[in-house]
């Protein structure tokens, strides 16, 4: 599949939207000289609703891959162009080397903090858990170790179902649809679980639409990016005038903002645009920016706990000292820990070149 640079700047914003919300995390731990007041976080003026539904790029994360895999694999799995064991070593290795460092240097600082109970769950169980990307499938006594690093543990859960689905091309669409309705049944019970599968596969059902548009429209794409674009600025326009519940705001935005937000990326004309291009390299960080910053939040924590440092949390200057230490370290994960990792993995344990570009 062809770099769909828009979607590679919307899933870096997506990121860099979660690093956002969870700086508040910093007025936990009395080491702040100031009481938390969400107004009086920086900038907020200008990223309010970030800093109130950040949490919702997760969500969004969950859709962009389950678009992503199913235009990406779903044609080579049915015609076994890819078996099962291949499809996991490519996931594995692009997802686990980075988490099996954050969980090691996590254990790790859990140590130093033992006296304060600074961290929760770090027992054996959790770690195992945390082993395995089973630390969010309904073993675990709550979020445990690097917790972002719960998506991800869905996310392996969706993989695996995502395969077998997509071996019964035939029935794609009832399953897809079948999936969609369990997942917001589970979500009950297993409300983690639930929330990547009801998100993930409407992510597949939207590249079903985009399969759907590409066949019947494929003449008239400024004329399709245009219904889409007015759909996204249509429901800004709805949820901003009109009172909804935290509820249906969020059923608004998985089931309709992000699908269409997807389709009018993909098929918004191809153009040789060199800014939105220089601009999409942050999609390549997205990963690495979302599982290092909450380690980047406790190591702050730490060393300012153990100097008996206080920080003025509303200022300017940690908060951007915050954000550009978060994007130096994950440049430098992935460009000399996670790519390299990755490409040495594959190269091992899988036997055809191919797949190394994917």
């Amino acid at each position: 599949m062809n770099r769909i640079y828009l979607l590679d700047i919307a899933r870096g914003i997506a990121a860099i939207s979660v690093v956002i919300f969870h700086y508040k995390l910093f007025y936990s731990y009395n080491i702040n000289t100031e009481e938390y007041i969400m107004e009086n976080q920086p900038f907020y003026r200008y990223i309010k609703l970030i800093y109130q539904d950040g949490w919702i790029a997760v969500q969004f994360f969950f859709i962009l891959s389950g678009f992503i895999f199913f235009k990406l694999y779903l044609k080579k799995i049915y015609q076994k162009k890819i078996n099962f064991y291949e499809f996991l070593v490519l996931r594995i290795s692009r997802l686990y080397p980075l988490h099996f460092l954050t969980l090691l240097l996590i254990l790790f600082i859990s140590f130093l903090f033992i006296v304060i109970n600074f961290l929760s769950n770090t027992d054996l169980k959790h770690f195992f858990l945390n082993i395995f990307l089973i630390q969010n499938w309904g073993f675990e006594d709550g979020y445990s170790f690097n917790t972002p690093a719960w998506s991800i543990s869905i996310e392996i859960l969706m993989y695996g179902i995502f395969f077998f689905v997509a071996k019964t091309k035939k029935f794609l669409l009832p399953t897809v649809l079948i999936l969609i309705i369990l997942s917001s049944i589970v979500f009950f019970k297993y409300k983690l679980i639930g929330y990547g599968g009801f998100c993930f596969f409407i992510g597949g059902l939207t590249s079903q639409i985009f399969e759907f548009i590409k066949k019947k429209f494929i003449k008239n794409n400024w004329t399709i990016f245009y219904l889409f674009f007015f759909l996204i600025l249509l429901i800004f326009y709805i949820l901003h005038e009109y009172n909804f519940s935290s509820k249906e705001q969020k059923i608004i935005l998985i089931v309709f903002f992000f699908p269409s937000l997807i389709l009018a990326s993909v098929i918004f004309p191809k153009k040789d645009n060199l800014i939105i291009k220089k601009l999409s390299i942050v999609g390549n960080f997205s990963y690495s920016i979302y599982m290092i910053h909450y380690l980047i939040i406790i190591i702050y924590v730490y060393f300012l706990r153990e100097f008996n440092i206080f920080i003025n949390f509303d200022s300017l200057y940690f908060f951007s000292a915050y954000l550009l230490t978060c994007f130096f370290v994950s440049i430098i994960s992935f460009y000399f820990f996670e790519m390299p990792l990755q490409n040495l993995i594959r190269k091992k344990l899988l036997l055809r070149k191919y797949f190394l570009t994917n």
